[in-house]
């Protein structure tokens, strides 16, 4: 064998992902109507034998000689009755490869308004489409699980051969589970991993600057008040409602509720009201900062808040963060101010998916009934 039989075999390869056993392609279709982008999904039919009734985009398995933009085209066209030349590829977004050895190509692509009267769900595949506005992924963290990928190493396999014992340390994996909550529609696993990292993608770019924000929310207390909780900073959906904790996702409200053995409130009024009966005052670390939407990760230029005025009103016994970064910026900004710590309790984000419901409730009881 010489050289140029190597130069023969790869010339004019693509390179692909070793062990992938399947290649397949999805469109992610973009339509724009009323001034908004939205995302369109499609249901898939009761009657399929695998993965009947999920959420996912329109694609399948790739043909020999196929590309993944081809694919993704010809799938749309067979699943919903749009021709290839009514959508307009964009990007190859970056590929997922699935433990079972599936390789998914997914291809941004556009779908003009005018064109959607095209659409027919094909009944073999599709039960139905739905359309999700692409400010709700924005705007919306994922309820984020994951599940360990745990190496079973048969008990006959050759240590010997390769020089270790039997205690060699085989390397574990981890996959994420995002779980997207749309009306009726649960948008999960790997289309849920598409719709976030392309949400994130956007995140990074101009569209979504990183800029100076000052707190627009005043404290809430008492005179009576024997807790302070601090998070860090309103996220966006805070800002624009003028309450902590506004998003519906965020489990901070839920979380009172079951340890004082209440209904979780609902209206701003109420939330004021559970705060205030049981002696609990409320606010952020940051009074303003650099931040790019909600993004705790982009925060920078910090200016701390003064908490003095409650300090000085109330006769507060405990200072919680609710989160690991509240704590961390407390412990920088505030602490060698105050010259007291506070305690940090695991957050109530949606993003912090480790914690159950149950176990916030379990760990942030045993704190507040200690205080309070």
């Amino acid at each position: 064998m010489r050289i140029k039989e190597f130069e023969k075999r790869f010339s004019g390869h693509v390179p692909g992902l070793q062990g992938a056993s399947a290649a397949y392609s999805v469109l992610v279709p973009l339509i724009f109507r009323r001034g908004e982008v939205y995302l369109l999904f499609e249901v898939r039919a009761d009657t399929l034998g695998r993965q009947p009734g999920e959420v996912c985009f329109p694609g399948g398995r790739m043909e020999p000689g196929e590309t993944p933009v081809q694919c993704a085209l010809r799938e749309t066209e067979e699943e919903l009755s749009i021709p290839s030349d009514s959508v307009r590829p964009i990007a190859e977004l970056d590929f997922l490869y699935h433990q079972s050895g599936a390789l998914i190509h997914p291809i941004l692509g556009e779908i003009k308004e005018k064109d959607l009267h095209k659409l027919r769900c094909s009944e073999a595949e599709v039960k139905e489409t739905f359309l999700v506005p692409f400010s709700f992924f924005q705007q919306t963290e994922p309820l984020l699980y994951a599940y360990d990928l745990e190496p079973r190493v048969p008990a006959d396999f050759p240590y010997e051969l390769v020089g270790f014992e039997k205690s060699y340390p085989w390397r574990a994996g981890r996959m994420d589970v995002p779980i997207y909550r749309w009306e009726s529609h649960a948008i999960w696993g790997l289309t849920g991993r598409v719709c976030m990292h392309l949400t994130r993608q956007m995140a990074e770019t101009p569209a979504a600057p990183c800029r100076h924000v000052t707190h627009p929310i005043a404290p809430l207390y008492r005179a009576d008040a024997k807790l302070l909780i601090l998070g860090s900073f309103p996220s966006v959906k805070s800002r624009q409602g003028m309450f902590f904790y506004h998003h519906p996702q965020n489990r901070f409200w839920k979380v009172l509720a079951e340890v004082f053995g209440e209904r979780p409130p609902e209206t701003v009024e109420e939330k004021r009201a559970l705060l205030l009966d049981h002696q609990i005052a409320l606010w952020d670390v940051i009074q303003s900062c650099d931040i790019t939407g909600s993004s705790d990760s982009s925060i920078k230029n910090v200016v701390p808040n003064d908490l003095r005025p409650i300090l000085d009103a109330a006769e507060i016994r405990q200072i919680c963060a609710n989160g690991a970064t509240a704590g961390r910026l407390y412990k920088k900004y505030i602490e060698p101010e105050l010259g007291c710590s506070c305690v940090v309790l695991p957050s109530t984000s949606p993003a912090n998916a480790s914690f159950s419901l149950e176990k916030l409730v379990e760990i942030w009881g045993g704190v507040l009934r200690q205080t309070l």
